[in-house]
């Protein structure tokens, strides 16, 4: 790799933050007070903890194999024929998770933004721009992240001071009666608002010291998971258990009724929709630099780029597939499930054991290590 194609660790923090947070965030508050009523924030932080513990393991196994992505380390760790099966199911995994980006984008864009403007033209024109950075190096997808955070974080903590004196926190109560199976139950479906930090499988050996990936990971994550506590326990705030469990994005309707004193803002839903769709680019631009970077790596290709337009058409006929909004949901439920906690959760685990079980990936990581120290 060419120093111009390595990112720092604060880089990697604002693709994880800028990445995680996307389409999951506006449902978030009413997924997890479906699952365990007012113990919702106590779900979210225990998803949270759940993440960084996994990342920590992904983090493991690249620093058991220097320089090598997923993709070149799951055949070592198992079988060309099973690694290159594993590459195409995360493969199959970044294209359908780009798809639901794109179709659940272009719905809420449609709903508070651009009520008059086919679904269609929103999403093919969500995805050529995404398609855009998609085809740039890992280096420049780091800048943009940096960029990207402050654009979001700020802001949306600034605009829900205004509604602090309005909070009701006797809405969080009944406190702790979630009983322990329901709650590990809903943790299933909280973890899958986490996806994303499997990104370490491919970014980890683009980054110029590798080994503070799992630092890295444990910040951004935590800040992320803070980020949805707030989210989380402002909406129930607002709202109460029972509001927010009827409401579709039930964060954006909580910025519709914050009021600025003096009339500075008029519509903070509105600002916050823009910073949204920002953020979703950024979301979706990694995602499918992800998907272009695993396909270039199985055929073994020294560029990229030109395989990121023909998948610009495979993911827009995926999402249109859906014919609403439920059944988005009900697909993306589908996805989490079967896709994305197999491959964001299981995968590293197990990859890890059988590495250690077969001791490999101990004699790289030392000699690397070594070399890292002397560099540094």
């Amino acid at each position: 790799m060419d120093d111009g194609e390595k990112i720092t660790s604060n880089q990697l923090m604002a693709i994880m933050i800028s990445t995680i947070i996307g389409i999951g965030i506006l449902t978030l508050p009413r997924t997890v007070t479906e699952a365990v009523g007012p113990d919702g924030w106590l779900l979210v932080l225990v998803g949270g903890v759940v993440a960084i513990i996994t990342s920590v393991v992904i983090s493991k196994l690249g620093l058991m194999f220097p320089g090598k992505t997923m993709v070149e380390y799951s055949r070592d760790i198992t079988t060309k024929t099973l690694g290159i099966i594993i590459s195409l199911g995360f493969l199959t995994y970044y294209i359908l998770f780009c798809a639901f980006e794109a179709r659940i984008f272009a719905e809420v864009t449609k709903q508070f933004l651009l009520d008059r403007t086919p679904t269609e033209a929103i999403v093919i024109t969500i995805l050529f721009s995404s398609s855009y950075l998609a085809r740039q190096d890992i280096a420049t997808v780091g800048k943009m992240g940096q960029m990207m955070v402050p654009m979001f974080i700020i802001p949306a903590f600034l605009f829900l001071l205004p509604v602090i004196p309005e909070l009701d926190p006797t809405n969080l109560l009944p406190f702790m009666r979630t009983s322990p199976l329901k709650f590990l139950t809903g943790l299933s479906t909280v973890v899958t608002s986490y996806l994303g930090f499997e990104l370490l499988f491919l970014f980890q050996p683009f980054m110029a010291r590798s080994r503070d990936s799992a630092k890295a990971m444990t910040v951004a994550l935590t800040v992320i998971m803070l980020i949805y506590m707030l989210v989380v326990i402002s909406a129930v705030f607002v709202f109460g258990v029972v509001e927010v469990q009827r409401l579709i994005w039930p964060t954006f309707s909580m910025y519709r009724v914050i009021e600025i004193p003096g009339a500075f803002i008029e519509s903070i839903h509105g600002v916050m929709m823009v910073i949204w769709v920002v953020v979703v680019y950024m979301t979706l631009a990694v995602l499918f630099f992800s998907a272009v970077t695993i396909l270039g790596r199985i055929l073994s290709l020294k560029k990229h780029s030109f395989i990121a337009l023909p998948l610009v058409f495979l993911i827009y006929f995926l999402a249109l597939i859906p014919d609403n909004i439920p059944q988005v949901y009900d697909y993306l439920d589908m996805f989490s499930l079967y896709l994305g906690v197999p491959f964001g959760f299981v995968l590293p685990v197990a990859l890890l054991i059988i590495a250690k079980v077969r001791g490999m990936g101990k004699e790289e990581g030392e000699r690397h290590e070594k070399q890292t120290k002397k560099g540094s």
